[in-house]
């Protein structure tokens, strides 16, 4: 994982190290606060705020059956874009044999309702094909969007963002963190710090502000960022891996190189998803 994903951001690291180095704009790199302050300990996504806003950004739920399914870890983020479509990180579901369950808030707080339909991009695929595969090398075309066995009627879906996402500190992300042997929804604020293109793969790197840090050891990869301002709820991409997760995942104030699939680059595709499910959605009375 890590090779592949420091291969795909090789280009953009020095633009990264310039802006951990810079003390200027949202990309100076955070001092570090006194754990030894309870206020400060309980604020530490690791770290982030406890959050309720942007409900239907939610989480999965894996297990061997509906029955069985882990409620002690998130298996990843995931974000909803339709009464019964979701969206996530195509490696989180590449499972044929597991069973996928979605909720909202934290863990145990909300009903979960069964994934019946998995489909990634279509030029995605998790094995790689002949003797060099830079499409699974380089992890591309990381999305997919999920059909549910029935609408969410306790959240309201996310709009995609219908622009390249500003270079900035507009962006909040979203993660899950266990606390005992609950996953509890946090937030943190976020700068995206630049956009790429691979090919035609549109990734963008977001670096968390404050002493904080995402964690794919929680499950964060598939976890949203949205607009941080107004009052709408815009998804701006999802998490599918850091560059330095062997040394810094869940290592607070100390990532760069965060790598997301940015919403705006698919929105064909999970639109041609929407309008597919919707086709197949049971009549309601």
């Amino acid at each position: 994982m890590l090779a592949r994903l420091g291969r795909r951001f090789a280009a953009c690291l020095p633009l990264a190290v310039l802006c951990a180095a810079s003390a200027t704009g949202g990309c100076a790199a955070p001092s570090e606060p006194d754990d030894s302050d309870p206020a400060v300990a309980a604020d530490m996504l690791v770290g982030g705020k406890r959050e309720a806003r942007w409900a239907g950004s939610g989480f999965l739920l894996r297990g061997d059956s509906l029955e069985r399914l882990d409620k002690t870890k998130v298996a990843c983020g995931a974000t909803l874009i339709a009464p019964n479509v979701v969206v996530t990180a195509a490696h989180c579901v590449t499972d044929a044999g597991a069973t996928f369950a979605f909720g909202t808030g934290d863990v145990g707080s909300s009903p979960l309702v069964r994934v019946t339909e998995r489909h990634t991009h279509p030029k995605y695929h998790p094995e790689a094909v002949g003797g060099i595969d830079l499409v699974h090398a380089l992890r591309k075309y990381d999305v997919a969007y999920l059909v549910l066995e029935r609408d969410v009627d306790f959240a309201k879906p996310a709009e995609l963002i219908d622009e390249k996402p500003a270079v900035g500190c507009n962006v909040q992300a979203i993660g899950y963190r266990a606390e005992g042997t609950t996953p509890v929804k946090k937030s943190t604020p976020a700068c995206v710090l630049f956009r790429v293109t691979l090919g035609t793969d549109p990734i963008f790197e977001v670096h968390p502000q404050g002493f904080t840090a995402l964690c794919q050891a929680d499950g964060d990869e598939g976890s949203p960022v949205v607009q941080r301002s107004g009052d709408r709820h815009v998804l701006v991409g999802i998490f599918v891996g850091s560059v330095t997760q062997a040394l810094t995942d869940c290592r607070r104030g100390t990532q760069y190189l965060n790598g997301y699939e940015s919403m705006y680059g698919y929105g064909d595709f999970l639109r041609e998803g929407i309008a597919k499910a919707r086709e197949s959605r049971p009549a309601r009375d």
